[in-house]
């Protein structure tokens, strides 16, 4: 980044880096950013259609009432106790500009999501982070940290793991501020922690339509909160931060329960089977909650990376201590899951 060009915070930044996305069609074996493997429900493809007229030469809702209002429904809330973002990411930069100012402190367990480090820059705000001695423990100084806003990621990313249900609370109840505890890939979970919202008036859940409702492209997210949480969320979103298609998408896969539990539980199998088929290999394997599955691989993650990418098959991997040497491989389908086994027996 040019010096003299950005503010002073931002020299020597290092932005966050999406996974590599190449052009549709190309026959790539995509197992690097967690999208879903199948399809949205047939009846989201229908509504975007059908919502994709004349209309669109208007404003979408600025609250985005009527996804915010389906997905109340859902949980038995408030529409009041929900906000809406344009995917999880929107939500958690929203986080940062609501409740933690420039010089103020933002706590997080490390390793998780990479995006907290930049938004901290970004924010001019100082993180704390607290390192985990096992990827499925929280650290105990999280909770005694006196920062404005924590964040849990659960279950957690890059590493699938899933925290104690006990520990999460034990950090909401010991912190003064805001606790976000986000749960992109809850539904892959045995356990949320959006009861947590009837004893305690300082945590928000985030939510997406990324992972479990097959809509990474839509950009959908959305938040569970105390009104007055809610409130503030609002208070600093963009006028129109949610498309009238995403509004419609939203609706429509938070009614579909049926698809959304049958792509669930074919997430689910295809992860075990994957998570089994990496151990035979030699693969140092953490006990998924989610829907990608993080490993370590028997030769250097670097080599084995570049050699699948040269076979069009693309994962994620980490070179960044406490994490380096480790990969995190998306559940796909049954028939991308032999392709990168055969070719990992290749390269092996």
């Amino acid at each position: 980044m040019p010096k003299g060009v950005v503010r002073k915070a931002l020299e020597g930044f290092r932005p966050y880096v999406p996974g590599e996305q190449p052009p549709d069609g190309e026959g790539w074996i995509k197992l690097n950013t967690n999208e879903s493997p199948l399809p949205p429900s047939p009846k989201v493809l229908a509504a975007i259609k059908a919502a994709a007229d004349e209309s669109l030469r208007l404003y979408p809702s600025a609250t985005a009432r009527p996804a915010r209002e389906a997905i109340a429904r859902h949980f038995g809330l408030d529409p009041s106790r929900v906000a809406v973002g344009n995917g999880g990411d929107e939500l958690i930069d929203l986080c940062f500009t609501a409740f933690a100012g420039p010089g103020e402190t933002v706590a997080y367990p490390m390793p998780t999501y990479p995006l907290f480090d930049p938004l901290c820059r970004i924010h001019e705000a100082r993180a704390s982070t607290h390192p985990t001695e096992t990827f499925d423990e929280l650290p105990p100084s999280l909770g005694a940290d006196p920062a404005r806003l924590k964040f849990i990621v659960n279950p957690n990313s890059p590493t699938g793991a899933l925290f104690d249900a006990q520990d999460v609370e034990a950090v909401v109840t010991a912190s003064s501020g805001v606790v976000v505890v986000d749960e992109a890939y809850v539904d892959f979970a045995p356990r949320s922690a959006v009861d947590l919202l009837e004893r305690h008036g300082n945590v928000l859940i985030l939510r997406t339509f990324s992972k479990s409702y097959a809509l990474a492209g839509m950009r959908v997210g959305f938040a569970l909160g105390a009104p007055e949480l809610i409130e503030a969320l609002d208070s600093v979103k963009d006028s129109y931060n949610v498309d009238r298609l995403a509004v419609v998408a939203a609706v429509a896969a938070i009614e579909d329960d049926s698809y959304h539990q049958a792509l669930v539980d074919e997430v689910v199998r295809n992860r075990g089977e994957l998570a089994s088929a990496l151990a035979e290999l030699g693969f140092e394997v953490v006990p998924s909650a989610t829907n990608f599955v993080f490993a370590r691989p028997p030769k250097p993650a670097f080599e084995v990376a570049t050699a699948l990418r040269e076979r069009k098959i693309l994962v994620r991997h980490y070179d960044r201590d406490p994490i380096a040497g480790w990969i995190r491989v998306t559940v796909g389908t049954r028939e991308q899951h032999d392709k990168l086994l055969a070719a990992l027996k290749e390269i092996l």
